[in-house]
């Protein structure tokens, strides 16, 4: 009975989450009430309080949902004794892509951080949280970036700070370009040129100074 009465927490909470992901794309964050989204999950706002201290908690959660679907491919990337860095990096962002343009969730939490029509002290929670994920990504890459060079992938001179960087903004703009305006081009069938593209840049730029 207690098994049962565990799965179906996690099943309450799961429809909380897509709940809130659904309702926050299309009110945006600022105008979203937790009772909306209990009305949208079919719960009281007493179980969304079972679950999330607030609307900054559940923003959080689905936030680190995201980020655990890709965490395997990322610690891959970053492994010292990976042999192929770039390769995994690759395949990451090309994992990406093609979550992005299949589950809906994902497009949805990427409109709802791309919307500045509202601001509120939970959407500010949202945006200093995933100012939070790009530093730490910004790190990653780096880990990345000096074992492609340890593994002859990358110029030995290459200034590796100023190449994460690069990589950062440059994914960070296809992604934000697709979002805002999908009809531009297709990420996920053109994905692996993208990446070409980055890699080529990080091969012949971006030299360290001295």
């Amino acid at each position: 009975m207690a098994r049962k009465t565990k799965q179906e927490a996690q099943a309450t909470r799961n429809s909380i989450v897509d709940a809130a992901v659904r309702v926050f794309a299309v009110k945006g964050v600022a105008r979203t009430s937790l009772d909306d989204i209990a009305r949208e999950a079919g719960v009281t706002r007493g179980a969304i309080y079972w679950h999330f201290a607030n609307k900054a908690d559940l923003l959080n959660a689905l936030w680190d949902q995201i980020m655990l679907l890709y965490a395997p491919m990322t610690q891959a990337s970053e492994a010292e004794d990976e042999p192929d860095p770039l390769g995994k990096m690759k395949d990451l962002y090309l994992t990406f892509f093609s979550g992005l343009v299949e589950d809906q969730r994902q497009q949805q939490l990427f409109r709802v951080l791309f919307d500045d029509s509202g601001r509120s002290k939970e959407s500010e929670a949202m945006r200093l949280r995933h100012i939070q994920i790009r530093r730490e990504r910004l790190h990653g890459i780096q880990i990345t970036l000096i074992n492609a060079k340890a593994k002859g992938q990358l110029p030995p001179n290459l200034d590796v700070r100023q190449g994460a960087i690069s990589v950062l903004v440059f994914i960070y703009g296809l992604i934000a370009s697709w979002i805002t305006t999908p009809e531009m081009f297709d990420i996920k069938k053109e994905g692996e040129q993208f990446i070409e593209g980055m890699f080529q840049m990080l091969r012949t730029g971006f030299p360290e100074n001295g």
